[in-house]
């Protein structure tokens, strides 16, 4: 089994001498899937991913899987979105991992194991193919099964390689936005907002408003510091100027660092990420993301990721910035939420698309 950081096992369903001992894979799945196994509920993080391919075809396909099954992030480091455990399937641990969230298999029609999945399914398995199963092994689990004709299992593998870091990837952004706005779209605050300043944001209603007016400028804060701010601090800042002529990544980190030092708590100072500014359209206005990282300038050893934005509406350039303080966590699932976030933003409305 190849683990970048292995999870602790937990004691599975089956009676413990299988678990330890089990003679062969059909005798392993033939336990698991008997009438009296009760199914225990999934576990692990839905960034875990457990692979289910025999040693020998993983040593054909380990370093095209991790460098498509495991990309990086820049948070604040180098950062893994999925970690990869592959285990074989004759492997006396494949009990204890095999009820984790989310479980990727490699094999035949004929296997004992995409068999499994199929039953489940309620389909017929056929080669070459992807198809997904819930709940096989454990309560709200959802296995992934790659079907291949037998001897062409690492050419399969491959070949849908791209496919299925898609279909994960897309899988657990909404797993996380549910998971995010458990708590409902905080409606009236998006009501207030657009009445009184025209524009449209999507938060959470766990997230605070504060609104801070002065002669010169506007600035809306949306924060969410809960359960507790030394533990994790989702920040998103909203001002405007009338319009610019241009969109730059100057702009951008000279319009943060006149705004960081008077309306966060402690000023940050800014570490851009070296990655080339982002040029896109949102809601039909041109825009420009600039990310980096950003470091207390206090006493405090503070740092986390940032996403800026500039927004070209018709008749202002509306800057937005979003920054995450989680120390000691894995920061990929908050920044997809911050993403979303921004993404729901629209101009002031009575503005048209820019040309």
């Amino acid at each position: 089994m190849r683990n970048a950081s292995p999870p602790e096992p937990r004691a599975s369903s089956l009676p413990a001498s299988a678990c330890r001992n089990p003679a062969t894979f059909a005798a392993v799945i033939a336990i698991m899937l008997a009438a009296a196994c009760s199914k225990p509920s999934a576990w692990g993080e839905a960034t875990s991913l457990i692979l289910v391919v025999s040693d020998e075809i993983w040593s054909e396909v380990e370093d095209s899987t991790f460098a498509a099954l495991e990309p990086t992030i820049l948070t604040t480091r180098e950062e893994k979105k999925f970690q990869v455990t592959q285990v074989d399937p004759a492997s006396p641990e494949l009990p204890d991992l095999v009820v984790f969230r989310q479980v990727i298999v490699l094999g035949t029609p004929e296997s004992p194991l995409v068999q499994a999945a199929a039953d489940q399914a309620d389909i017929t398995p056929e080669a070459p193919a992807t198809f997904t199963a819930r709940d096989v092994w454990a309560r709200g689990q959802l296995v992934t099964v790659v079907v291949a004709e037998p001897g062409g299992e690492a050419e399969t593998w491959r070949r849908l390689l791209p496919e299925l870091i898609d279909v994960i990837d897309a899988r657990y952004r909404a797993w996380m936005l549910v998971r995010m706005f458990v708590s409902g779209v905080d409606s009236v605050v998006a009501d207030s907002l657009g009445a009184r300043f025209g524009f449209s944001i999507q938060i959470p209603r766990v997230y605070e408003l504060v609104i801070r007016e002065g002669p010169r400028d506007t600035v809306v804060i949306l924060r969410n510091d809960n359960p507790d701010p030394s533990d994790l601090i989702r920040s998103i800042l909203i001002t405007w100027r009338p319009r610019l002529a241009e969109l730059t990544e100057e702009v951008a980190l000279d319009w943060r660092a006149a705004i960081d030092s008077v309306h966060y708590n402690v000023p940050q100072r800014i570490e851009p990420s070296g990655n080339e500014p982002r040029a896109f359209r949102i809601s039909g206005q041109e825009a420009l993301e600039v990310t980096g990282s950003w470091v207390d300038e206090g006493t405090f050893p503070a740092a986390g990721p940032y996403i800026s934005w500039l927004v070209g509406c018709p008749d202002k350039t509306v800057f937005i910035d979003a920054w995450l303080y989680a120390p000691r966590k894995p920061k990929y699932e908050y920044m997809i939420q911050l993403e979303q976030i921004l993404s729901s933003f629209t101009c002031p409305a009575g503005s048209t698309a820019s040309p």
